[in-house]
């Protein structure tokens, strides 16, 4: 009896031993590649979409339009960003933020310009 004991004891160490853990799976809203230096705008939601590439040198301290409208960002400047869903970054019911080093999957609006 204490061998068959031993025995099963032996075959569940060898089992447990050769299954390997499992890989952590990648998350499905993990924004795709930006560049270090620069801030991407995605015409859909989740990184999706035509993507406008924005890089500075030092923060914009104008108003500029945006080549078309975006539903989702990431930045990967230190500058922290005002959208507008309005063309000239006034007059707007919806500003979405974005602040340094940051994403965003969705803004509440498609945005327009930036500031």
């Amino acid at each position: 009896m204490l061998r068959r004991f031993r025995l099963a004891a032996t075959m569940l160490t060898i089992a447990a031993g050769s299954v390997a853990p499992a890989a952590p799976a990648a998350a499905d809203d993990a924004p795709p590649s930006c560049p270090q230096d620069a801030a991407c705008l995605y015409e859909n939601p989740d990184y999706t979409g035509a993507v406008t590439v924005l890089r500075f040198d030092r923060l914009p301290s104008q108003c500029a339009s945006l080549p078309r409208t975006v539903r989702s960002g990431v930045n990967n400047t230190p500058y922290f960003f005002s959208l507008y869903d309005a063309p000239a970054c006034s007059g707007s019911s919806s500003v979405a933020l974005l602040p340094a080093h940051s994403t965003k999957p969705a803004f509440p609006a498609p945005m327009r310009a930036y500031l």
